[in-house]
C-alpha cells in the first residue's frame, strides 16, 4: 500500500509550511510486510515556485490575447464614437440624444476603458514609478475609503512606526488600495471592520528566498477583515483575471490588477483566510535602497500654443490609416478641429504625398500598417528628414508602447481618442477651450 499526502502547519508568528509526507511499506527480503516507515519532505518553496509559474503563464497568456484583439477592438470603438459623437451634435437628434445616443456613446466609452485595463494589467504600460511615502499616500486616500464604503461599516488605519519610502506608481498603488477596499466590503456585506496596518519589514534571507526576493528592508501593508472568509481553492484562484466569486457579478480585474501592480513593483503579495474567519492581504514593497529600477514617463508631452480664435484655420494634416472607416471617422475629427486633411492608407503612398503637396504641418499615422514600412518606421524617419512637422502616431493596440524603438519627442495617441487628446498631442488648444479664454479677456 503506496499513501501520498500533503499538509499545511501553521508555525508561530502565522507562518505556514507545506509538507508532503510518503507512507511506504517496509519489505525484507522475505518480501513480507513487516512495517511501514513515513518520509515527509518539506515543499513550500516547491509550491511557491510553481504557484508563481502558473500565475505568470496565465498573464503572459492574458498580455497575448488582450495585444491581439485591443487594435482591432479599438479600432471598431473609434468608427464608432467618430459617427456618435458628430451626430448627438446635431439640433434635430436632440430629441433622441437623451434616450439612445448618450447611452450608446457611454458603453462605447466604458468598452474602451475596460480594454485599457485589461492591457494595462497584463503588459505593465506606462508605469511610473517613484520614490513614495506609503505612509502620506495611504492616508490621502483615506477619506475616500471611507466614503466608498457604506456607514455600517468601520475602517481602521494604523502606522506603528516610521516608515522607509518605496519605489512603485503612486496612481496605481492607489487604485491597488481602493480595489482591496471595494474588495472587503463585498465580503463582509457592507458590515463589519476592515483593519489597515502599515509596518517597515526587514525581510530575511530565508523568507527573501522563498518568495524570490532580495533580502532588505520593505514596507508591510496588512489588509484585513471580518468578513466571510475563502476556502483554500478560492485562495488559489482569486488572482486570476476575470475570475470573481461576487453572486451579483463584477469584471473579475479588481484583484488581478492589484496582482500587476505588486508584481510589477517587485514586491510580493500573501492572502491568509478560512470560510468564517475572514480575509488578509499582505503587501510587501521594497524600499527605495533594493536598486530601483528606471522607469520612464508618459509619452504624451505637456504642450500649450497661444492660438485663440473661435474658427482656425491649423494648416494641413496628413493622416495615415490602412482602415477605412477609422480613416473616415478620424478624418471628420481632424476637420472638425480646423484642420484640412489628406489621406492616404500606407506609409509609401504618405512619403509620395509629402513630397509633392506643399505647406502639410502635421502627420497623424497609425501605426499598424501593410507594406514595408510601419508607422514607427515612418516616424522615425519623418522626425530625421522634416524636423519641422508635428507627428503622431496612434494605434489600439497599447503593446506597442516600447521606448527602445521610439522617435524622440514623438507623442502617442491610444485609440479611441478625444479631439483635446488629439489636440494636445499637436501641441494646440480645443476650439471650446480657445473661445472660453477669449470670452474671459
Amino acid at each position: 500500500m503506496l499513501v501520498d499526502f500533503e499538509m499545511r502547519v501553521e508555525l508561530p508568528e502565522h507562518k505556514f509550511k507545506d509538507v508532503r509526507t510518503l507512507l511506504r511499506p517496509e519489505k525484507p527480503s522475505s518480501r513480507e510486510v513487516i512495517g511501514f516507515y513515513l518520509v515527509s519532505i518539506d515543499v513550500t518553496r516547491r509550491k511557491a515556485t510553481m504557484t508563481a509559474l502558473m500565475q505568470s503563464q496565465k498573464m503572459d497568456a492574458l498580455g497575448r490575447m488582450a495585444s491581439g484583439i485591443s487594435h482591432d477592438f479599438n479600432n471598431l470603438l473609434t468608427v464608432i464614437l467618430g459617427n456618435l459623437l458628430p451626430l448627438s451634435e446635431r439640433p434635430e437628434s436632440a430629441a433622441i440624444k437623451e434616450e439612445f445616443l448618450m447611452p450608446a456613446i457611454s458603453a462605447a466609452r466604458r468598452g474602451s476603458a475596460l480594454t485599457k485595463r485589461l492591457v494595462s494589467l497584463a503588459r505593465r504600460e506606462q508605469f511610473d514609478a517613484r520614490p513614495t511615502d506609503i505612509g502620506e499616500a495611504v492616508r490621502e486616500i483615506y477619506s475616500l475609503l471611507q466614503s466608498s464604503i457604506p456607514s455600517t461599516q468601520t475602517i481602521n488605519l494604523t502606522q506603528k512606526s516610521a516608515l522607509p519610502c518605496a519605489f512603485i506608481d503612486r496612481s496605481q498603488f492607489e487604485m491597488a488600495i481602493l480595489n482591496l477596499a471595494l474588495n472587503a466590503r463585498d465580503a463582509t456585506g457592507g458590515r463589519g471592520r476592515i483593519d489597515i496596518t502599515l509596518a517597515p519589514y526587514a525581510l530575511p534571507p530565508a523568507e527573501a528566498e522563498l518568495s524570490r526576493l532580495p533580502a532588505g528592508n520593505y514596507v508591510r501593508l496588512s489588509f484585513k477583515d471580518d468578513g466571510c472568509g475563502m476556502s483554500e481553492d478560492l485562495t488559489e484562484k482569486i488572482f486570476e483575471p476575470f475570475f470573481t466569486s461576487k453572486t451579483g457579478g463584477g469584471s473579475g480585474l479588481g484583484l488581478s490588477m492589484v496582482y500587476g501592480f505588486v508584481e510589477q513593483s517587485n514586491g510580493a503579495i500573501y492572502v491568509n483566510s478560512a470560510p468564517g474567519q475572514g480575509s488578509e492581504f499582505t503587501i510587501l514593497l521594497p524600499s527605495v535602497d533594493l536598486t530601483p529600477e528606471e522607469y520612464i514617463g508618459p509619452l504624451l508631452p505637456d504642450t500649450s500654443s497661444d492660438t485663440t480664435g473661435e474658427d482656425p484655420d491649423r494648416g494641413i494634416a496628413l493622416l495615415v490609416e490602412d482602415d477605412v472607416d477609422v480613416r473616415r471617422a478620424l478624418c471628420r475629427k481632424l476637420t472638425a478641429t480646423g484642420f484640412t486633411v489628406l489621406e492616404t492608407s500606407d506609409a509609401d503612398e504618405a512619403l509620395d504625398v509629402l513630397s509633392v503637396v506643399q505647406g502639410i504641418t502635421a502627420v497623424i499615422s497609425d501605426i499598424d500598417m501593410p507594406g514595408a514600412m510601419n508607422g514607427v518606421d515612418l516616424a522615425r524617419r519623418l522626425t530625421d528628414s522634416r524636423p519641422d512637422l508635428h507627428v503622431v502616431l496612434m494605434s489600439g493596440k497599447p503593446g506597442h508602447l516600447d521606448k527602445d524603438i521610439w522617435p524622440s519627442d514623438v507623442p502617442f495617441l491610444n485609440k479611441p481618442f478625444t479631439q483635446e487628446e488629439l489636440l494636445a498631442s499637436l501641441g494646440q488648444r480645443s476650439r471650446h477651450t480657445a473661445t472660453e479664454e477669449v470670452k474671459n479677456r
